[in-house]
Formats: C-alpha cells, structure tokens, sequence
C-alpha cells in the first residue's frame, strides 16, 4: 500500500525545503517546479511498489498449495517473492 497523495505532497515539501536550506544546493527551476517533480518520482515509485505486491500475491495465489494469507508460511512467501520482483527490476535499470 503506497503513500496518500497528502503524504506526498506533505514530503516532497520536506525534501525541496531541505534542499533550499542547504548551501551546496543550487535549484535550476523554481522551488514549485523542484517539489512538483519530488511529487511525480514518489508517485512512480509507489505505483512501482503496488505492482511488485500484486506481483508477489499473484505468484502465491497460482500455487498448487492453497496458502492463508497471514501464516506464516505465506509471510515468508510474500516476502521472498516480493525481494525477487525488487531484484528484477534492480538489474533491468
């Protein structure tokens, strides 16, 4: 489950006021343009992140062997499947 749009927009202000404050760092475009892009690259990472979880449930859902969300058993599945989809998409990059 990715981030609210409230959220990113209350973090991309974090982070471009951060960076303003920050003597080394020097904006090409206005501070406005600067947090709108923080917005768009939180919000390409999050819908990044939700198709790797639909990834990893769909790959436990095609199991033979009917597996209960919440065990633990199906947890270290999750787990596993979604570090796999995360590795792939490391390498495509």
């Amino acid at each position: 489950m990715g981030l609210s749009h409230e959220k990113m927009v209350h973090l991309s202000h974090v982070v471009t006021n951060a960076l303003d404050a920050n003597d080394a760092v020097t904006f090409l475009k206005t501070h406005n343009q600067v947090r709108l892009e923080v917005v768009e690259a939180l919000r390409r990472e999050s819908a990044q992140e939700d198709e790797i979880e639909h990834r990893a449930r769909r790959k436990i859902t095609s199991m033979k062997k009917d597996i209960v969300e919440g065990s633990p058993e199906w947890d270290i599945l999750y787990g596993k499947f979604v570090e796999e989809e995360r590795d792939k998409r490391r390498r495509v990059r």
